[in-house]
């Protein structure tokens, strides 16, 4: 057990846990042996993280669905190549985040004009105003610490599995978050 100082005469003690079991696992087993309805029950238990970390990393409404639909598709075309060494949500959000990288340039050309009219999530725990600021301050970071931020704060990704996710080690995934979390502080003075 590692003791790491937090503040001069605060400690926090470091614990290892056991991981918790995959709650998806085993419906992503039966849809790697090509069973279509439990392929159907993974969308239905994993869409809302999905599209959350997409519309976190982009920004804009009309965009999430298609691409979250894009990500089950993907993940349907390997579902066979599906390994259980990682949480299936992180399977799907690895698949995510290199969907919005991939498609950030083209959605760029797509949308010059501001989003209007359509009704963005929020969190419920801040004014509407205060959530435009930090709404926008997320989409103003660079891709790799907004995707990091959305994944890890709005897709509730540990380090390990943000840093799966983007295939970094998990020093450079936590490098990244310190960077992105200073970043928002700045900005959101």
């Amino acid at each position: 057990m590692r003791v790491t100082p937090a503040a001069p005469g605060v400690h926090f003690r470091s614990v290892n846990l056991p991981a918790a079991p995959d709650p998806h696992a085993d419906l992503m087993r039966r849809a790697a042996a090509g069973d279509a309805a439990a392929f159907g029950e993974l969308v239905k238990g994993t869409k809302a993280l999905v599209a959350g970390v997409i519309y976190r990393f982009l920004g804009h409404a009309r965009e999430t669905e298609d691409l979250a639909q894009e990500v089950y598709l993907r993940a349907w075309a390997a579902r066979g190549r599906w390994q259980p060494t990682a949480r299936v949500t992180t399977w799907l959000a690895t698949i995510a985040s290199r969907l919005c990288l991939n498609e950030r340039a083209k959605f760029a050309r797509r949308h010059t004009l501001p989003e209007q009219e359509v009704a963005a999530p929020t969190d419920e725990r801040l004014g509407s105003e205060e959530a435009q600021r930090v709404r926008q301050a997320v989409l103003s970071l660079p891709d790799d610490q907004r995707l990091a931020i959305a994944l890890k704060y709005f897709g509730e990704r540990t380090d390990r599995e943000v840093a799966e996710a983007m295939e970094l080690s998990l020093s450079a995934a936590q490098a990244l978050l310190f960077r992105a979390r200073r970043k928002l502080v700045d900005l959101l003075k």
